[in-house]
């Protein structure tokens, strides 16, 4: 049933009134308008890893996740590099919600030693009563964007602090998005970015990394960004920094904590490092070494099967104590490395027996300008 007073629609609802609102028409445009529009780009905060919109770090307990906050903010506040990414220089405010002021001033001092401290760097704390979102939490954060309008990141250590208790019969799912559809109004309303610091769960997920962010299906949903950290364990010096986001490429980057600067540091991809382990692999191994003296022996040229490789090992001072089966693994596993390295090309031949590898050095000899050929010779 539907009531309407002048000025005031409403609507009947279980026998309690309420407001009626009314739809206007919504007109589409066409794919050919859309590709005339003038629509910006991301904004990036840090190249390529953090854009503008609502962001999210996870990771267990004392994995240095709030120093990572705060080099964020420093980074960006001076527009210096964070990891190996170019920062935007804008201010920032950091809410350090499980802490004094001791903590944030300490950490300052242990990131930036002799350096500045950034006067675009705004930092509230546990003891100045921030309120939980739908209590309070919207009208101070709008108060701080009145008055240092030039803020383009707000960071929240922790999210935790400033979720309400699940209400009566709300699942998850649903918590998530009321908290979500708030922060998401703030950060698209005013163009900048919000990043929560958040905890992984203690379970890991073998498929997906970013199904270890505490909470519901919602949250990877309502992000814009997100980042993981994650370790094979614990103790581990190196961790895997998981980067995903609208509209940006998934990324996997290993990083370090250096426990005398504070600070997170970048080591490579996943994929440079990998080739980095492996190299080190390579130039170590006996059965590397055992190959390439076989070969040198024979001026460049050698063919046996995996035993005799095993066998020569003995007499050349290179013993190799993996079986037949692992050296043939590990013979294919290197390939790319003996020629990348070594210029060593194989092939093998299969007897009734085992595998005969095939093996060549192979020499430049000149380069004919010519007509722009490289002859080899074996």
């Amino acid at each position: 049933m539907e009531q309407k007073a002048k000025g005031h629609p409403a609507v009947c609802d279980n026998g309690v009134a309420r407001p009626f609102k009314e739809f206007k028409p919504i007109r589409a445009v066409t794919a050919a308008e859309l590709e005339k529009m003038d629509i910006p780009p991301i904004e990036w905060l840090i190249k390529n890893i953090l854009p503008v919109g609502l962001s999210m770090i996870g990771a267990p307990s004392k994995y240095f996740k709030s120093y990572m906050a705060l080099a964020i903010c420093i980074a960006i506040c001076n527009g210096w590099k964070f990891l190996k990414f170019d920062c935007t220089k804008h201010a920032c405010l950091y809410l350090d919600l499980e802490s004094t002021k001791r903590r944030p001033k300490n950490r300052l001092k242990q990131i930036l030693r002799e350096n500045d401290y950034p006067k675009n760097l705004y930092v509230i704390t546990g003891t100045d009563d921030v309120g939980r979102i739908g209590e309070g939490f919207e009208v101070q954060i709008e108060y701080q964007l009145e008055e240092h309008p030039e803020i383009k990141l707000i960071v929240v250590d922790v999210f935790q602090m400033i979720r309400q208790s699940a209400k009566k019969n709300q699942t998850g799912y649903d918590r998530d998005y009321d908290d979500f559809k708030v922060l998401k109004q703030i950060a698209d309303q005013h163009n900048i970015g919000i990043m929560l610091i958040h905890h992984t769960r203690k379970m890991k997920d073998p498929y997906d990394v970013f199904n270890e962010l505490s909470g519901s299906v919602g949250v990877m949903g309502a992000l814009d960004c997100a980042w993981v950290i994650a370790k094979d364990d614990r103790y581990a010096e190196e961790a895997t920094l998981h980067i995903t986001g609208r509209d940006m490429e998934t990324q996997k980057l290993k990083i370090r904590f250096n426990k005398k600067s504070f600070q997170w540091e970048y080591v490579g991809t996943e994929e440079e490092v990998e080739g980095q382990r492996l190299l080190e692999e390579y130039e170590q191994s006996p059965i590397v070494e055992t190959i390439r003296k076989l070969v040198k022996q024979g001026s460049g040229h050698w063919e046996g099967s995996a035993s005799d490789i095993v066998e020569a090992s003995r007499y050349l001072g290179c013993q190799i104590y993996d079986d037949v089966r692992k050296v043939g693994s590990l013979i294919n596993k290197y390939e790319g490395l003996f020629w990348a390295v070594d210029r060593i090309s194989y092939e093998y031949n299969r007897t009734r027996k085992e595998r005969n590898y095939i093996l060549n050095v192979i020499y430049a000899t000149n380069v004919t300008n010519d007509d722009n050929v490289t002859h080899v010779a074996r």
